[in-house]
């Protein structure tokens, strides 16, 4: 059922006011999603991070300055150290969403239902960093509206989900494409931004601009509405070319930028607004790994088995060892036979 504008705000503002107070309050889940969701417990359940133009941070130990000077008029605005405006208007994030505390919190496995409302800046990114359990099937219903005249208006942009790992190449191609070196020094030489049109998605981590998705296809671009669940056979860890293993957490980014995908949605020039669910089923039925393997290697041996067998017992019919049974003679035969045997004993 499709919410109205003033309930839409008023779920809003329930939100924003709930997290801050440190409360966990039901609310009504997306209509895409049928279950019961609650506020996430910030930094325990789920964590709110955000990119923004106007901020390069670039790690956990290096961050670029904010700092206010007053313009022409008097008013204090803050810039960057690029010279980016912020304009509150149309970037609502707060600071500790773009310049987050590392190392950061280790959130419990994600088994109850959360929502919630992010509002993303223009040409910038929000992200819900979950950890996923591999014992719940977990879906995700995203809604995206924009904010007019303190309106919600239906918008398309994009909805990806993506690890850690292919979370940190994303981030970094949004740090290179606003104000990082490589990408100031590119564009500067007139470089061509969409340089992974004719690159297989599979070769795209070898790209400079590369970047993937989870599986490679949980990405929904240009888009109003996106619903999508997970399975997991195990915990997602990635494990190096070099040794060692790294625990992966799952990244649900809500993109509001031009990025280096060709069929991406582009910036709104407004404040983005995503109504976010996300319901974990408990799986009842959990298949270890190895059954895949074995199922497949059993279809192929029936494949190749059954048909010899089938002919070997084609070719061995009729061929008993026993004695055969003694043939019956036709009886017309048999008469005539006896009538030749009387006539030539007859003839003289």
């Amino acid at each position: 059922m499709q919410l109205s504008s003033k309930a839409m705000l008023l779920v809003l503002i329930t939100a924003v006011f709930s997290s801050s107070m440190g409360t966990v309050q039901p609310v009504q889940a997306a209509s895409a999603c049928e279950g019961e969701a609650a506020v996430p417990d910030w930094n325990t359940t789920a964590q709110r991070l955000a990119l923004v133009p106007f901020s390069n941070w670039v790690g956990p130990y290096m961050y670029e300055e904010i700092y206010y000077e007053e313009d022409g008029e008097g008013e204090a605005k803050q810039q960057s150290g690029y010279g980016e405006e912020w304009d509150p208007v149309l970037h609502p994030e707060e600071q500790w969403m773009y310049n987050p505390i590392w190392p950061l919190p280790v959130l419990e496995p994600l088994t109850t239902g959360q929502y919630a409302t992010l509002q993303i800046g223009n040409d910038s990114s929000g992200m819900l960093r979950f950890n996923l359990s591999s014992a719940h099937r977990t879906t995700f219903c995203v809604s995206l509206y924009e904010l007019v005249d303190n309106q919600t208006v239906p918008v398309q942009a994009d909805v990806y989900l993506m690890t850690t790992a292919q979370y940190n190449s994303y981030e970094e191609v949004y740090r290179m494409m606003h104000g990082g070196w490589w990408w100031q020094d590119w564009d500067v030489a007139g470089g061509d931004s969409n340089l992974l049109s004719d690159v297989p998605p599979e070769w795209r981590s070898f790209n400079p601009l590369g970047w993937q998705s989870y599986r490679d296809v949980h990405q929904y671009e240009s888009t109003q509405q996106a619903t999508f669940s997970i399975a997991m056979d195990g915990p997602e860890v990635y494990n190096s070319l070099f040794g060692g293993s790294e625990w992966q957490d799952f990244y649900l980014v809500i993109d509001a930028w031009d990025n280096t995908n060709d069929g991406d949605a582009g910036p709104t020039n407004g404040v983005l607004v995503a109504d976010v669910t996300v319901l974990p089923v408990e799986r009842t039925a959990l298949l270890p790994p190895w059954t895949v393997p074995l199922t497949l290697f059993v279809a192929l041996a029936a494949v190749i088995v059954v048909p010899v067998v089938l002919n070997k017992r084609y070719m061995e019919t009729g061929l008993g060892e026993g004695t055969p049974a003694q043939q019956a003679s036709v009886p017309f035969l048999e008469q005539e036979a006896k009538s030749v045997a009387e006539d030539d004993l007859s003839t003289p």
